[in-house]
């Protein structure tokens, strides 16, 4: 797949077969990510994969609380759209049945940068794995609702006890179903 038909091609999936993923794709995957730019090479990044059911378990009871924590600023998000509400926190819930769902954190708990640079280059590793995860078929979900309710740091201490700071937390596998891209909203850049 060449780079321009993985960026357009990639979505956030919601909803995954059970299909589990091959250890080789999944070291592949995070491979990319470790290959992302970082300021001064720090290279500040700590990814965690879980995919054993003992693990995913434990993950999961951790993501109903924060299921039941982000539901009420979607619910003023969403006024409108109590659907939306219901799909996202069944979502968070559950982790879409993802067979494997990364936890990225920040290396260590301090840098000599400021914290919105570690946290750009950690994201630039995590967008390379989205990328890699599409370009092998695999779907994929950002998501920072750990990190809105303030349970990033239980699952630190859960998962990655000595890291840093927790930055995101992505689910990865097949998907069961792709939806259509968003409409891209006009004037987000300019070349000058």
């Amino acid at each position: 797949m060449e780079t321009k038909e993985a960026i357009l091609s990639r979505r956030s999936i919601r909803s995954y077969t059970d299909r589990p993923i091959r250890r080789e794709d999944l070291e592949e995957i995070l491979e990319a990510g470790i290959y992302a730019p970082s300021a001064v090479n720090f290279q500040p990044w700590y990814f965690v994969a879980i995919q054993s059911p003992n693990r995913m378990d434990r993950l999961l009871q951790i993501m109903r609380r924060v299921s039941q924590k982000i539901r009420p600023a979607l619910e003023e998000r969403f006024s409108k759209h109590p659907e939306v509400v219901e799909e996202t926190c069944g979502f968070i819930r559950q982790m879409g049945g993802a067979p494997v769902c990364i936890l990225a954190f920040q290396h260590k708990p301090d840098y000599p940068k400021t914290e919105s640079t570690i946290v750009q280059c950690v994201s630039a590793a995590i967008e390379n794995i989205l990328l890699a995860a599409t370009a092998k078929g695999l779907g994929s979900c950002w998501l920072t609702a750990p990190i809105e309710t303030g349970m990033g740091a239980e699952l630190r201490e859960t998962f990655a006890p000595g890291a840093g700071e927790m930055v995101a937390l992505l689910t990865l596998g097949y998907p069961a179903k792709i939806p259509q891209a968003p409409v891209r909203k006009k004037g987000r850049y300019d070349i000058l």
